[in-house]
């Protein structure tokens, strides 16, 4: 192992190979242990690509119910993808300035999924777009438990 390799492993984030979801880094957060949680690229089986997941969890891996959570959200990615389109197209035309096209996919891509405490009733968790034109923007679609909120946009 060289230098750098062993300083990684030392000094680094922790990594672990899981069987689901793959490499996971931990984000341990010293301040509130109990906000730390393990990060990684998922390959989202409904779109067929990679998407930034957030699993809550400690040193010894993810929760769970954090688990849950994503093994049960592509069986509900349609429904959960139509109560938000509303909130995408207000969000793409106000920055955008024109409609999403009927095929979403032409216009965002999708990018990742959160949930901080997937214990909690109902589960407060966000799906995130990425535009696909020349303007770049981020949209946020915060849920709590099947219901949309507010689309939160980055420019």
């Amino acid at each position: 192992m060289n230098l750098v390799a062993r300083f990684r492993r030392v000094f680094g984030p922790r990594t672990i190979q899981d069987p689901e979801f793959g490499e996971l880094v931990y984000m341990h957060i010293r301040v509130a242990p109990e906000r730390s949680y393990w990060e990684c690229e998922w390959l989202f089986p409904v779109t067929d690509t990679r998407v930034s997941i957030s699993l809550p969890g400690n040193s010894d891996g993810p929760t769970e119910d954090a688990r849950r959570f994503y093994r049960e959200l592509p069986g509900q990615f349609p429904d959960h993808l139509g109560r938000a389109r509303p909130e995408i197209e207000r969000a793409f035309q106000r920055w955008i300035g024109r409609p999403v096209s009927g095929d979403l996919w032409k216009d965002l891509r999708l990018s990742g999924f959160g949930v901080e405490d997937p214990s909690q009733t109902p589960t407060p968790w966000d799906m995130m777009f990425e535009t696909t034109g020349d303007k770049w923007l981020a949209i946020t679609i915060p849920f709590v438990g099947d219901r949309p909120q507010e689309a939160v946009v980055d420019t």
